[in-house]
This record gives C-alpha cells, structure tokens and sequence, in this order.
C-alpha cells in the first residue's frame, strides 16, 4: 500500500522476518520519526523509500489514526461531488 501526505511518501509492505510486523518505508525520516519515534529506523540505497521502520500492526493503526486527523479539508474544498 502506498501513502502520500503532504511531507512524505509511504510503502507499506508484509515484513517477511516476523509474523505479525509490517514494513513501512518512506522518503522521510522525519516523517518516519514523528510517527513511529520510539522504533528504529533503518536506511537502505533504494532511491525512492530510503528509510524504514518494522511495526506491529498496533503502533501502524496509531500513527494513521495521527494522518487521518492531520488531513487539512480546506484543500478538498474545490472539488464537489457533480464534478465527479
């Protein structure tokens, strides 16, 4: 799955070395701070998502729970429903 806010792009992806994690990686090791700061976060040479963390699926539904009450709705004010 992937995720753009703002200030940073996410891939959310299983992570194959333990049962229940997932991988999140990202083009921002701030943003990766802010939302996951109390786990480690781990760089890598991939162009695009060079920074990433490993969450249980409890500290990944907290950090969206963070997104989602983040989302500025002022933006979406010029789009409307009968142009869709």
């Amino acid at each position: 799955m992937i995720i753009q806010t703002a200030t940073a792009n996410f891939m959310i992806e299983r992570c194959e070395s333990r049962n229940g994690c997932i991988t999140i990686r990202s083009n921002s090791q701030e943003e990766l701070h802010r939302f996951f700061g109390s786990l480690e976060i781990s760089e890598s040479n991939d162009p695009f998502y060079p920074f990433a963390v490993l969450a249980c699926k409890q500290e990944f539904a907290n950090a969206m729970i963070i997104m989602v009450k983040e989302i500025d709705y002022s933006e979406f004010s010029e789009f409307s429903l009968q142009t869709a």
